[in-house]
């Protein structure tokens, strides 16, 4: 699949206040730097980047993600690490190895800081893991302070294989940390966890700060989710309104799986559709 563009980009038309993007992990398993110089010349200029290994934030990677950023005068929304480190060392028991883990993320800090993204996207623990959710939220908000040091946002996303998969769950973390609980929406993984997003953007609302979007098919995407906007039958133009009544204007991110699109054009296509239903309802 070809997917760099012919000449310079232009830019996607926006509009308004919502930040309308396309995450790097769409175009995985490509080299993160790669991925991103992609989205570039296809003119997307809100972008999230995913971080797959550690030597990403080292020379060479790192100045090649520099080097794009500026050159294309990109808009880094937000940040996503891998989501092993957080199911096997800020939530261990073994205090030295959760300590090396914050070590670990301030670096991550540090690179975001350098990229101009405010949103470190995370998973959380597993749902099986036998982290109790006193300490959840003990190391959680331990991590929150850590960020608050760089002015970076975490932003715990709901994931149907984490804990974090269970509204019943999340909606404790807003009531027990306030605002202080930021979250992502991802409407896929809302689909696989049995939720409809709308009840999760109704619970959690004000506290959402970033969305990652994608299509499905019937209730829950029960006939295929994680699809291109405009590829299934979820209720965009409802999900836009209530984005509104919530004076939501912060990120909305495309995340898809490799499998499932075709080539660029689908992601062009879909950037377009979810501004024309931003720009429309």
């Amino acid at each position: 699949m070809n997917l760099k563009g012919a000449g310079k980009p232009r830019p996607c038309d926006y509009g308004g206040n919502m930040q309308i993007g396309v995450s790097t992990a769409t175009l995985y398993p490509m080299n993160t730097e790669d991925a991103l110089l992609s989205l570039a010349e296809l003119g997307i200029r809100n972008i999230e980047i995913f971080i797959n290994c550690d030597t990403e934030l080292n020379q060479p990677v790192r100045a090649e993600l520099l080097g794009t950023v500026r050159a294309y005068s990109l808009d880094i929304l937000a940040m996503h690490t891998m989501p092993w480190w957080e199911f096997f060392c800020l939530f261990s028991n073994y205090e030295r190895r959760k300590a090396q883990f914050m070590d670990i993320y301030k670096r991550y800090f540090e690179f975001m800081n350098e990229l101009g993204a405010g949103i470190l996207v995370f998973h959380g623990a597993n749902k099986n893991s036998s982290c109790s959710e006193k300490l959840y939220l003990e190391r959680y908000d331990e991590l929150i302070r850590l960020a608050d040091t760089f002015g970076i946002t975490i932003a715990q996303e709901n994931v149907a294989y984490c804990k974090s998969g269970n509204l019943g769950f999340l909606t404790r973390m807003k009531r027990e940390l306030g605002d202080r609980a930021k979250f992502t929406l991802d409407l896929k993984q809302a689909a696989r966890s049995g939720y409809s997003a709308f009840e999760i953007l109704e619970e959690l609302g004000e506290n959402i700060v970033h969305i990652h979007a994608s299509d499905s098919k019937g209730e829950y995407g029960i006939h295929g989710d994680c699809l291109p906007i405009g590829h299934g039958s979820f209720d965009f133009a409802g999900f836009f309104r209530k984005l509104r009544e919530i004076n939501y204007s912060k990120g909305l991110i495309l995340e898809l799986y490799r499998e499932n699109f075709s080539d660029s054009a689908e992601l062009k296509e879909s950037v377009h559709n979810l501004v024309n239903f931003y720009k429309n309802n």
